[in-house]
């Protein structure tokens, strides 16, 4: 197939666009809260109308591009993101940045399992385990510059709740035309009105390496949610500093060491990413709960770092370890499984978190907050340390060689 390569990397910049568009508005949401005079809980809802939508959307038509190819799928997922940084531009009120939320909900939730399965289709042959890696690695990259970016653009240019989406909106125009050049990923097969009924697909060859690595993709996303709904707010409150751009930072701190792990780890063996990323994410929010309770924005801003190590590598080993499990017409199906999964963790303990602050208050929160996160890691530990690189009953297929 002709202009692959520029296929793989034209997904992989939409992909890293769409999920750093989903961090773009955290820097802003103490800026909404002050001028609309929204609480720590109404904020988290914000942020998790946006998971809600995503997971709602990843059930509904994660298959859809099984049936109609990515490029339909991508071309409409771009439509809906552009609408909703114009929604999020032009919002009077709460009312309509939950609209905003929703709607850039439903394009990631359709461009997620579509970008990421066109990354597999256009790896290439001599290139195995490249889309596992750039699957991953999109995360904390779209992250951490959607969040650092945008908290740049609103400290230093005017117009700070309409310039970012205008940049970002721009973006996703030009990649999106992009598509329309280049070849398109997934087969076109009938039934795809009877795939749009809700169904999580996980193929029987992976569902138990599934089992034994979700629940540490899980908590990194849980990690994740917590920073992107309630983290510029601790950063301000440990740091005393009311600037956008130490929430931005914050924000930073967590997923580019994320990001550069993976690269580290990338050609290590399964058992060693997953027990680094699962040490690091115990340590690095024990770390952070104690700066927290201490007051100190040096350890603060240490643990964090290292906890996004352990979001990085953590993740990164789930997903290089199931995503080879599954042939080339459950790719999508298989994503949109892992999304839900981690979509889960990144939502419902966030809730849970915004409304604990008005009991806990923000120290509080952290701590108990960090204490189940440790507590949930700890299995996972136990058993990535029993397992042993020559026989490795958690994945037996997928080794060093996977992500080479």
């Amino acid at each position: 197939m002709k202009n692959t390569g520029t296929a793989f990397w034209l997904h992989a910049a939409l992909l890293t666009v769409f999920i750093g568009a989903s961090s773009a508005p955290s820097p802003l949401y103490e800026f909404y809260a002050r001028e609309w005079g929204l609480g720590s809980a109404a904020v988290t809802v914000v942020f998790a109308v946006y998971a809600v939508a995503v997971l709602l959307t990843l059930l509904v038509v994660g298959s859809l591009a099984d049936h109609l190819g990515t490029r339909p799928v991508l071309l409409g997922a771009v439509a809906l993101q552009i609408g909703a940084m114009m929604t999020f531009a032009f919002a009077p009120g709460p009312e309509m940045l939950l609209a905003a939320r929703a709607l850039q909900g439903v394009a990631t939730g359709a461009a997620m399992g579509a970008a990421g399965a066109a990354l597999l289709a256009f790896e290439g042959a001599g290139r195995r385990g490249r889309g596992s890696l750039v699957n991953s690695a999109a995360s904390p990259v779209g992250l951490s510059i959607g969040a650092l970016g945008s908290a740049s653009l609103v400290r230093f240019l005017p117009e700070p709740t309409k310039t970012v989406y205008f940049f970002l909106a721009a973006l996703l125009l030009v990649l999106g035309t992009a598509l329309l050049w280049l070849p398109s990923a997934g087969r076109k097969a009938p039934g795809w009105l009877r795939s749009l009924v809700p169904e999580a697909k996980v193929p029987s060859s992976a569902r138990k390496t599934m089992a034994a690595t979700m629940p540490v993709a899980a908590a990194t996303w849980a990690l994740a949610g917590f920073y992107l709904s309630l983290g510029p707010a601790l950063a301000h409150s440990i740091t005393k500093d009311s600037s956008v751009l130490v929430g931005g930072l914050a924000l930073f701190a967590l997923f580019v060491p994320g990001a550069l792990a993976i690269l580290v780890v990338r050609r290590w063996s399964d058992r060693n990413t997953l027990l680094t990323g699962v040490v690091s994410l115990i340590a690095g929010i024990s770390l952070t709960v104690l700066a927290v309770q201490l007051g100190s924005a040096p350890l603060y801003f240490t643990g964090t770092m290292v906890a996004g190590v352990g979001f990085g590598s953590g993740y990164f080993g789930a997903m290089r370890m199931t995503l080879p499990l599954c042939g080339p017409h459950e790719r999508i199906g298989m994503l949109s499984s892992i999304y839900l999964i981690c979509y889960l963790g990144f939502s419902v303990p966030a809730v849970a978190a915004g409304l604990l602050v008005a009991v806990a208050g923000m120290k509080g929160t952290t701590l108990i907050y960090g204490a189940a996160l440790v507590l949930a890691a700890v299995p996972a530990l136990v058993l990535t340390a029993k397992a042993t690189t020559r026989n490795n009953p958690i994945n037996p297929v997928a080794g060093p060689s996977a992500a080479s």
